[in-house]
């Protein structure tokens, strides 16, 4: 299918999606205040007014409404794992509404995991650029299932400031979508502009400053599609599992190496914080807008840095090169914010 075909089949349901997402959101923002699903500012919050916090509903409402609607132009098996998910969305669901232990989330997700990974949504191979590494399976089956839950939860943790979640989503999946494109995959490339026409409607009443936040459903939503489509373009060589990581590296990173920080300080890390880099950034002065636009740049960058991975595939050298000139800017990025922040 060239590109022409495509826009013109698939453009009209896309801006459908993208508009039901919008008015469910701007119905929901309504609707919250009138309930009070609200999310009251905490030690963690970026915000200090209370906002809605249902957004992620009509993320999930206008994502499932188009899976039904392009079902028959969808890869079927792709399409068979994502039901999975839905018990872990439930769970986030009555945590927007209540309050849930972690550590049930974290049973429930991994008992989720596991099931997917024994479906055979898994990682069997470590491929670098001129180097595969094949997994045995148990280190397979645990690679795996811990990459989905902490995708998961990493994505929580990164949705902490206004047009965040839904920027990168929107950059993130845009860049699947034209790698699986250019690779011949065109189902695959349609359910990403799905999650992308889903997630833009909501953007809208996202940037700042915001209306309306995702709440766990939905930035649970988003990280279980950033983790089932890169393990899914693994296993079907749309693309290898590192460039999924690399074009969601501003998340990934940050994520990582807090985390890895708070341990080695001796922290309760599964505890809400307020210590990520973009948090720093916001909180050292230069504010939500300026730090949400150098968060922008950096995942156009990592974006297009992944494309040119994929172009340069039968080249090693020059994809190695390209990787280590890329993994040496984003250290570099981090070491002049931990530097600025300990003035």
């Amino acid at each position: 299918m060239d590109l022409a075909d495509f826009v013109s089949r698939f453009a009209v349901v896309l801006t459908s999606v993208t508009l039901l997402s919008a008015v469910s959101t701007f119905v929901l923002v309504t609707v919250a205040r009138r309930l009070g699903i609200m999310d009251v500012p905490n030690h963690r919050s970026l915000h200090s007014i209370p906002r809605p916090r249902t957004g992620g509903l009509a993320v999930v409402l206008a994502a499932i409404a188009g899976l039904f609607y392009l079902s028959k132009q969808l890869d079927s098996e792709l399409v068979s794992i994502l039901p999975y998910g839905l018990v872990i969305l439930l769970l986030a669901f009555i945590d927007d509404m209540r309050s849930v232990s972690s550590s049930l989330r974290l049973l429930v997700q991994f008992v989720v995991a596991t099931m997917l990974v024994f479906k055979g949504l898994a990682l069997t191979a470590i491929s670098l650029p001129g180097i595969e590494i094949i997994l045995h399976k148990p280190v397979s089956i645990v690679i795996s299932v811990i990459f989905i839950v902490w995708t998961v939860n990493m994505y929580n943790f990164m949705d902490g400031m206004d047009g965040f979640a839904g920027g990168m989503a929107l950059i993130g999946f845009t860049s699947f979508a034209i790698i699986a494109f250019y690779r011949g995959d065109s189902s695959f490339a349609l359910i990403n502009l799905l999650v992308v026409a889903a997630t833009l409607g909501f953007l809208v009443f996202n940037l700042p400053p915001a209306k309306i936040f995702l709440g766990d459903v939905g930035s649970t939503l988003l990280g279980m599609f950033v983790a089932f489509f890169i393990l899914w373009a693994d296993l079907n060589q749309v693309f290898p599992f590192w460039i999924g990581l690399v074009i969601f590296m501003p998340f990934f990173l940050d994520a990582t190496v807090t985390l890895v920080k708070r341990i080695a300080r001796k922290e309760k890390f599964w505890e809400a914080h307020r210590t990520h880099y973009y948090q720093r950034l916001v909180l050292s002065g230069v504010g939500n807008k300026k730090t949400l636009l150098l968060e922008y740049l950096l995942m156009i960058l990592s974006s297009v840095i992944g494309i040119l991975l994929v172009l340069f595939m039968d080249t090693a050298a020059m994809q190695w090169g390209i990787l280590l000139l890329f993994l040496l800017f984003s250290g570099m990025m981090l070491f002049l914010v931990d530097t600025k922040l300990k003035k």
